[in-house]
């Protein structure tokens, strides 16, 4: 099957929860599970 190695992939998901754990640091706030976000995804 063709894609994106293990490794990359791997990689991808690391930046996203850095990304996250940052910006929820950088915010302040403390994480809530509940959070909803006000943005209407189409």
């Amino acid at each position: 099957a063709k894609g994106k190695s293990k490794k990359l992939a791997l990689i991808a998901v690391c930046n996203k929860l850095l990304k996250q754990a940052f910006a929820i640091a950088k915010s302040g706030l403390i994480y809530d599970d509940t959070y909803r976000s006000t943005l209407v995804k189409n």
